[in-house]
């Protein structure tokens, strides 16, 4: 039985050979949906796929509706069907899944008594310049974690994954997991200003495909009508007003809310 990562990806070729690569170190198989990506990382995927140290297989997901929960529950379940998964990593292509002891999710997962186990997220935070890889420059995070976690389980065919990978469901009520000492995400949602508009302009056309009640995709369709009326100039201006820093070590004030200074916490890649 394996511990196996699955993910859904669209145009993310600025973080994805990172962000795989590490994976391959902490899962026993993957499974990636590109959903029609244009930037080259579909192609770098199948590249990778060449070269990868697990089994790893990519499928394409050429539905544009951001119907996260229902499609993750799918690829989970091919998961099981192809590599007779135990335990699920539902990833994000911006993601960082570590121990702080170095221990490999798939050594961690496997013993646990516990089915479903929710991880705390840490968004970090760009600084300095952005024409380089992201998860190498971008060392400084927040310190407080996100407010809602991330989940991976163990295997069950009822469970159904929820929207944002934030819990697992069953007939849409929520299934209590735990917290493991250790376990923890490093989040690299905003890098430049350039990647910020292209998931914004995704964001708001994978919503815009569906019938999910505005509740969910609030924040992409609300920044998709900012660059539709006042242009990329006012996400530039978004973007270093709230995800970038000049001086990480301090703590200011944006619009009277008080931002603390961020943790110096670099990524070590494979561990």
């Amino acid at each position: 039985m394996a511990v196996v990562g699955v993910s859904m990806v669209r145009d993310e070729a600025d973080i994805i050979p990172a962000v795989i690569k590490h994976m391959w170190s902490q899962v026993d198989a993957l499974l990636i949906a590109d959903n029609g990506s244009i930037d080259g990382t579909r192609e770098m995927l199948e590249a990778m796929m060449g070269s990868s140290t697990i089994p790893f297989v990519v499928v394409d997901d050429s539905e544009v509706g951001y119907y996260q929960s229902r499609k993750m529950t799918g690829l989970a379940a091919i998961a099981r069907d192809l590599f007779e998964a135990e335990w699920i990593v539902p990833f994000d292509a911006d993601e960082i899944w570590t121990h702080v002891g170095g221990w490999p999710l798939k050594d961690v997962l496997p013993g646990l008594k516990h089915d479903i186990i929710h991880v705390p997220l840490f968004d970090h935070v760009a600084t300095g310049a952005l024409d380089s890889e992201p998860i190498g420059r971008m060392g400084w995070r927040r310190p407080q974690a996100a407010p809602l976690p991330k989940t991976c389980f163990r295997w069950k065919p009822e469970l159904t994954i929820g929207m944002g990978n934030h819990d697992v469901r069953i007939e849409e009520e929520i299934r209590q997991g735990t917290t493991i000492p250790g376990l923890m995400i490093h989040h690299f949602p905003y890098r430049s200003t350039r990647q910020v508009i292209t998931k914004i302009r995704n964001g708001a056309q994978a919503y815009a495909a569906t019938d999910l009640p505005d509740v969910y995709g609030g924040h992409w369709r609300g920044w998709g009508s900012i660059l539709e009326a006042e242009g990329e100039p006012a996400i530039e201006k978004l973007f270093r007003k709230w995800h970038w820093r000049e001086f990480p070590e301090r703590k200011l004030t944006i619009d009277g809310e008080s931002q603390p200074a961020l943790v110096f916490d670099p990524v070590k890649l494979g561990v």
